[in-house]
């Protein structure tokens, strides 16, 4: 009875070491999870906090206006030869072009490295975005023709899922409040038309 009685203490006393060493592991665990999701969170806060900045801060300054303007709206007509690539372009006009080009680009790996929020581009610079991607494509594209596919791969990347993701699919994804009518002039209205409700027949004259 005694050796039972001693045999019994001592499992008990190896499944408490066991049981303890179990918690401390699941302690272990759990901590290192808690930190990567910590870590993670912080960098995609970090990543969020500098797409801001591309898309306040840069995005309204004098030059990159300057820039964007002359790209979307002088630039084919200064340039309209085919196959012109941008390394042909003189240097005033390649540095338009690439600020343009290199800030879009940056926003391109930001969504494909899933560094920011999809929604956040789609629902701010999609429209602005393939205007300049319409605009600089042939220059963009004889440049490949001579330094391979990955030249701004990331901005075609970027104008891609814009395209894909129109503003007003983005607006209604983010349940954006918007008013139900808008002067019919403005061609806005975002709510199907009711259909009118039928008249009532005037009743024919017995001939």
């Amino acid at each position: 009875m005694l050796l039972t009685l001693r045999t019994l203490r001592r499992v008990i006393s190896d499944l408490v070491d066991v049981v303890a060493a179990f918690i401390s592991m699941v302690a272990v665990v759990v901590t290192a999870l808690f930190a990567v999701r910590q870590l993670r969170s912080a960098q995609t806060a970090n990543h969020t906090i500098v797409a801001i900045e591309l898309l306040t801060r840069v995005r309204s300054s004098d030059e990159f206006q300057e820039a964007e303007d002359y790209v979307i709206n002088h630039l084919a007509a200064a340039y309209p030869e085919p196959d012109v690539s941008v390394s042909d372009l003189p240097l005033e006009t390649r540095r338009l072009v690439s600020r343009v080009a290199l800030y879009y680009n940056g926003l391109g790996q930001m969504l494909a490295f899933a560094a920011v929020d999809p929604r956040l581009l789609m629902s701010t610079i999609s429209y602005r975005s393939r205007q300049a991607w319409r605009a600089l494509e042939p220059y963009i594209l004889a440049e490949r023709a001579r330094r391979g596919e990955t030249y701004l791969s990331h901005f075609e990347h970027l104008v891609h899922t814009a395209t894909h993701n129109p503003w007003d699919t983005a607006v209604r994804r983010l349940k954006l409040g918007r008013f139900a009518t808008y002067p019919a002039a403005l061609g806005l209205a975002d709510r199907p038309k009711q259909p009118a409700p039928p008249r009532d027949e005037e009743p024919q004259p017995a001939g």
